[in-house]
């Protein structure tokens, strides 16, 4: 018996690998056998490589030890992992983990007080003061690395769905090195391909350009992370919509036609502008301008350039969706870089109605804001931004007349290009880059030759307002959240200002028909600009509670009430005073879009609360409601590319699809008529621009004239 016990432990020692560390496991089979998919003994080396002649190729894989972690060491860790936030939280008040770790070390430093190279951190209370240093302070402290890049043994790199201010990262969640865009200007006007406007995230290949916390994607992307299921919701819509494919653009056949018939037209855009655009920005001598397209006799570069850029906007606001292309081509053989070459007051105004509008228009906002960043210098080098300090003598009152039209013109295209370039870049969350700086800058605002002179008025109170917005612009732009006291001062200037208007500029029976646009325009950039100072500091707040966000703090509370209050007051003007202009409809139609944001983003973080406050739910229901009926009453208007309706139409019924007796979307059939819309208006429509690849996996989230 003792014999029959050695024999089988010898041969199950020779059938076992010699190699085989003790307490690790073996496959069965070597990996040639594996490969050859043959029957392995298990030997070392195994009969199989023998006989095939491979015995260097007999190796066995060894698995690897798994190392469970008890219960005591992961709430060992958990519990560093939380000290460790306390004490980053004592250190930096006022940022999120995820702020303090994109910034470089000679940044904390300097949050913490302490110079490079020194020891010695200032108190508390005192580091929390410097996160609201006025900007004469800053500019004697700049960052030395406003893109740094954290070590990789000491940071985490931030995430696409990482919502913070610094330099390093934008709301958009892209790293700085791999930021680009496209708006090429030879693609069609129907095509939306812009990030600012979050109508261009729809192909995962796109880069987008560098926004902050007053952006569109960064209020969509905080209502997909606070309710999920909008964000499915939108996938599977935008599933369906992308099979229905766009329409090529209509051919440009005016400029065959008769050259009397085209003079015509150029007439008639000529009228449209100065009726219901020049009030806005008048920063053109309508007289003169009129005078100067009657002779017939100027062809040179500049004139053409203004000429061909007032036939594109005033063939907008006819009502022609095609036209302005042709005209755009024109244009731009006048508008270029040796437009820049140079420099007189008509190429400036050219390139203002350029990146002040149309290219807003084609969805092209960053191509927009380069060209007005090129018409801010060609002004400064101009002079307009300063006062004439010498006073000519003059041998007539009409010689005295005609300088003293030309200096107001001069400070009209200033202010008109200032007020241009603020409200363009309300939404980008950008620094200001020294639009105005009081100390090298005295231009006076123009003055009004009576008080019926309604836009030169009208330009004064908007100047003052921009004036407001463009310390807003650059408060946003630097690192930290606002604290309440500063949103409740600007808040207090912009109503205090609005209070100051004169009821000319304000009430509709007052004011002529002429000044509608302007009127209207006024009204809902100081409704939206109030509206983003408290939806931009909730933001802040909803990204630091994203854990536990049913413990919002009062101030949190007030903050939101109050934005879905001024949104409500926003979509009431809208749906009041909306004309059916294709020009006054599409700044209309962006305006309530950012509306809407408000009481969807409401709704999400009703979601994630213990109780839902059902009283005010239903106001943001109605709300969401009125606006897609007025989205449906402008559709006629709007563009092709125009897709506010649908995106509001996907979130508001992922929003309320749990809500017991919840509105539906006006159409109410369920088809694709949405909003009431007719299958020929649907038709137009392109389609497969929208809501594609990349809104579908949502790595990333999704107009501002």
């Amino acid at each position: 018996m003792e014999q029959i016990v050695s024999a089988k432990r010898e041969q199950q020692t020779t059938q076992s690998p010699p190699n085989a560390s003790a307490g690790r496991k073996v496959n069965r089979s070597c990996l040639e056998c594996t490969r050859r998919k043959v029957k392995c003994d298990g030997a070392e080396p195994c009969r199989s490589c023998v006989r095939y002649r491979c015995q260097d190729a007999c190796v066995y894989r060894q698995r690897s030890k798994r190392h469970a972690v008890s219960r005591s060491t992961f709430d060992k860790v958990t519990e560093q992992l939380q000290t460790q936030a306390r004490i980053l939280t004592f250190l930096f008040p006022g940022l999120s983990l995820d702020e303090v770790a994109v910034k470089s070390e000679d940044e904390l430093r300097a949050l913490l007080g302490v110079a490079p190279g020194g020891v010695t951190p200032s108190s508390p209370r005192q580091r929390a003061g410097q996160h609201h240093l006025l900007p004469q302070q800053q500019q004697q402290h700049p960052h030395p690395h406003p893109h740094p890049h954290p070590h990789p043994h000491f940071l985490r790199p931030p995430s696409v769905t990482d919502v913070g201010d610094s330099a390093a990262v934008s709301e958009n969640g892209d790293a700085p090195a791999d930021r680009r865009w496209e708006e090429l200007p030879d693609q069609p006007g129907n095509v939306a391909h812009d990030d600012v406007n979050a109508m261009g995230l729809v192909t995962d290949d796109q880069v987008r350009s560098y926004l902050g916390m007053t952006s569109m994607s960064a209020v969509i992307r905080a209502i997909f992370r606070l309710w999920p299921a909008a964000k499915e919701h939108t996938a599977q819509c935008s599933k369906m919509w992308s099979t229905i494919p766009g329409q090529p653009l209509p051919g440009i056949p005016f400029l065959e036609r008769d050259p009397a018939l085209n003079r015509l037209k150029e007439r008639r855009c000529i009228d449209f502008y100065f009726d219901h655009i020049h009030a806005i920005t008048p920063f053109i001598d309508e007289e003169e301008f009129r005078q100067e397209f009657a002779r017939g006799t100027r062809q040179d570069a500049s004139w053409q350039g203004l000429v061909n850029m007032v036939f594109v906007l005033g063939s907008i606001a006819s009502g022609s969706d095609s036209l302005h292309e042709g005209y755009y081509r024109q244009a731009r053989s006048f508008i270029g870089l040796e437009s820049l070459g140079a420099g007189n007051l008509e190429s400036l105004q050219a390139l203002c109605l350029l990146g002040g509008y149309y290219l807003h228009y084609r969805n092209s906002p960053n191509m927009a804001y380069s060209v007005l960043g090129a018409a801010h210098r060609v002004a400064i080098a101009l002079g307009l931004h300063r006062e004439p300090r010498r006073r000519p003598n003059f041998q007539s009152m009409e010689e005295a007349a005609w300088h003293q039209r030309k200096v107001e013109t001069r400070r009209r295209t200033w202010w008109s290009l200032f007020c241009l370039d603020t409200w363009g870049a309300m939404t980008q969350g950008r620094p200001t880059c020294g639009r105005w700086d009081s100390s090298t800058m005295d231009t006076l605002f123009p003055t009004a030759s009576s008080p019926d002179d309604y836009m030169t008025i009208s330009l004064q109170v908007s100047s003052e307002f921009c004036l407001i917005c463009d310390r807003m612009q650059q408060r946003f732009a630097r690192s930290g959240r606002l604290s309440t006291q500063e949103v409740m001062d600007f808040d207090t200037e912009l109503v205090t200002w609005y209070q100051t208007v004169p009821p000319t500029l304000t009430d509709p029976t007052l004011s002529p028909p002429r000044f509608l646009a302007a009127r209207e325009f006024m009204r809902t950039r100081y409704l939206n600009a109030r509206m983003l100072l408290t939806r931009s500091s909730f933001l802040y707040i909803a990204n630091g509670h994203r854990q536990n966000l049913s413990e919002l703090t009062p101030e949190s509370r007030h903050l939101l009430n109050e934005c879905c209050s001024v949104a409500s007051q926003t979509i009431d003007a809208i749906a009041l005073y909306w004309t059916p202009n294709r020009f006054h409809v599409w700044n209309a139609n962006w305006y309530l879009f950012q509306a809407c944001m408000a009481p969807l983003l409401a709704l999400a973080v009703d979601k994630n609360m213990p109780t839902s406050a059902v009283d005010s739910t239903a106001v943001w229901r109605a709300n969401l409601g009125k606006a897609l009926e007025t989205f449906a009453e402008m559709r006629p208007w709007m563009k092709a590319t125009d897709h506010s309706p649908d995106i509001i139409s996907a979130l508001y019924e992922a929003m309320t699809a749990d809500y017991e007796g919840a509105f539906s979307t006006p159409s109410g059939t369920g088809s694709l008529d949405l909003f009431g819309w007719y299958d020929d208006q649907l038709a137009e429509l392109d389609w497969s621009t929208f809501l594609g690849g990349e809104n579908i996996t949502f790595q990333s989230i999704f107009p501002t004239p």
